[in-house]
């Protein structure tokens, strides 16, 4: 992009001297651009993670929505970019359902058309920048810098969260600060920002590039944004150093996670019969307990991979085939865990509520849980019932409405049918894993266990382990079971990716049995180790170390994520106000 060019260009507001138009403004040179910032930050995540590119991966974006004349055309480029940015990284979710896919890619990329008219107000032909970005005066400078640093990076982090957490809870998936988790000692600083503090940073340096850029690589402009972005970069790698360097972990339990590796089809079935499945997990984990005779504390299976195990369901189908097969799997179990010595905690359906529909027993609460079986061979009474649900995956919304029958079309086959309920956020079970071999040792370690994509939700995670009245953590370790088994190719790195801020925020270690992988541990400083690589099957053990400290985002949550949303619509609001006021002016005049 020609830099004079462009500024000529922009202050003219017209189009008389085709001739005179920077390539970069034609409508193929802003789809090459846009499609450079795609390419980019697709590299940057998760499998690639090509770190530094998200550094710069913005600057195309924000010099497109800039060079555009009007609001329309801003939003259009900026929600057609994030289209192709999510299919570009998302596209795995044609395997369950293309014409969803493509719907959710188009609502997502809403978001984008948002954030492309901020960066118009800050960057447009009649904005604040252009006025003064040559100023002398030191407050114009000031303001000039202000808005497309500070503003855009704020309005874009929250937006992210926004995204992230309304509208049938969000979809966190592919933010700014999620590509540095190869990076770790900037990750760190979300155990008192959360992830959305990485982001902000990322945004900072994505705009300070973008506006030396536009104003013709002359510092004037920046002056205030380059030395105050230069600062937080300093602090956040100085904070992750520290932090990461602090030697406080205590010995935790040995956990084996057990990876089988079933594909999972569009339409709920498993890549194998339920007798399969079991005789797999059994086989594996009992010849694994006896290699490793006294040492492993834990067993974790992956989600849904057992059948309903609670006591109604199979209260109501015994005398059954399959009610025998669900008695036989639970006394396995129970055997198992009594023999080894060793806790289990499985993923499987609960089934409750049974009423006689058309002469025949049918469950009216269908969960996703996960079961814990003590190592002294006993069924613990407690469970954990998934809160998040998934839409569209495990419940459709609008049903009984019109838009239900509308949109039942995109989701995969035989949707109409599939409904399961969410647990009570306010009752996150806590498993205990107490350790009992030697007596003058005994122990005791809380277990949470976020189910599948509740790993990615930040703020359930932090109040399943956020301190309760006694000033300690509700939890010690998570455990996500896992089926990405819908799903294919980056998607499990990119959940990987994302699970990783998890143990940053709330310093705990995490375990993750996953059906088609990625299993294995992070520790509490966002180091993975141990792991099984996707589409292969096996089991890994690993010794957790168990991290006492209590982060600011445990104790508060998203508190800065707030503070963003609050500026960022604070500052539109003003804006809306000073417009009608000057078109009541002009209109009094």
């Amino acid at each position: 992009m020609k830099t004079a060019d462009s500024i000529e260009y922009r202050r003219s507001g017209r189009d008389e001297n085709n001739a005179r138009r920077p390539w970069s403004t034609r409508w193929y040179g802003r789809s090459l651009l846009l499609l450079l910032s795609v390419a980019l930050l697709t590299l940057a995540y998760a499998p690639m993670n090509l770190v530094p590119l998200a550094w710069i991966g913005l600057v195309p974006w924000l010099l497109v929505i800039a060079s555009c004349q009007s609001y329309k055309s801003a939003i259009f480029w900026g929600w057609a970019s994030g289209t192709a940015f999510f299919i570009a990284n998302m596209w795995w979710m044609a395997y369950v359902t293309f014409p969803g896919m493509v719907g959710l890619m188009a609502i997502l990329a809403a978001y984008w058309g948002v954030m492309a008219a901020v960066v118009f107000r800050c960057w447009g032909p009649n904005s604040e920048f252009w006025r003064h970005s040559g100023a002398s005066s030191s407050a114009d400078r000031i303001r000039s810098a202000r808005a497309p640093v500070f503003i855009i990076a704020t309005a874009w982090t929250a937006l992210e969260f926004i995204r992230g957490n309304f509208i049938w809870k969000g979809l966190p998936w592919l933010y700014l600060g999620h590509t540095q988790s190869p990076l770790l000692p900037v990750c760190q600083i979300a155990d008192v920002l959360g992830v959305y503090g990485i982001t902000f940073w990322i945004a900072m340096i994505n705009a300070t590039v973008a506006a030396w850029w536009l104003s013709g690589f002359r510092l004037a402009p920046i002056r205030i944004a380059l030395p105050v972005t230069s600062l937080l970069t300093i602090f956040v790698l100085l904070y992750g150093v520290w932090r990461m360097k602090q030697t406080v972990l205590q010995p935790g339990p040995t956990v084996m996670v057990v990876q089988p590796n079933y594909p999972q089809s569009n339409t709920g079935e498993k890549g194998a019969e339920q007798i399969e499945i079991n005789n797999f997990h059994f086989k594996t984990t009992e010849a694994a307990l006896t290699s490793h005779p006294n040492q492993i504390d834990l067993v974790v299976w992956s989600e849904t991979i057992m059948p309903p195990l609670n006591f109604q369901a199979r209260n109501v189908l015994r005398g059954s085939e399959f009610g025998q097969f669900i008695d036989a799997t639970v006394q396995r179990l129970l055997g198992t865990a009594g023999v080894f010595q060793v806790g289990i905690i499985t993923g499987g359906r609960y089934e409750g509520d049974w009423k006689v529909v058309n002469e025949y027993w049918r469950p009216l609460d269908s969960r996703n849980a996960a079961y814990f079986f003590e190592r002294s061979g006993l069924m613990s009474e407690l469970r954990y019932d998934k809160v998040h649900i998934v839409p569209f995956g495990e419940f459709m919304p609008f049903r009984g409405t019109w838009i239900f029958d509308l949109i039942k079309k995109l989701g995969p086959p035989d949707m109409d049918a599939y409904q399961l309920n969410g647990g009570d956020e306010n009752s996150l079970t806590v498993f205990p894993l107490r350790r009992t071999r030697d007596v003058m040792d005994l122990e005791t370690w809380r277990i949470v266990t976020p189910i599948c994509f509740e790993d990615i939700d930040s703020g359930l995670t932090a109040k399943m382990v956020r301190p309760g009245a006694d000033g300690l953590k509700r939890a010690d370790i998570l455990v996500n079971l896992t089926n990405d088994g819908w799903f294919k190719a980056n998607e499990m790195s990119q959940h990987l990716q994302v699970a990783i801020f998890r143990s940053i925020e709330n310093r705990v270690p995490t375990a993750r049995s996953v059906n088609t992988g990625i299993s294995g541990f992070i520790d509490s400083v966002g180091r993975t180790h141990d792991l099984i690589a996707a589409g292969t099957e096996g089991v890994s053990i690993a010794k957790l170390g168990i991290d006492p400290r209590i982060t600011f985002y445990t104790r508060f949550g998203d508190v800065f994520a707030w503070i963003c949303v609050s500026v960022a619509g604070s500052e539109m609001l003003l804006k809306m106000i000073s417009r009608a006021a000057t078109r009541a002016k002009q209109k009094a005049n």
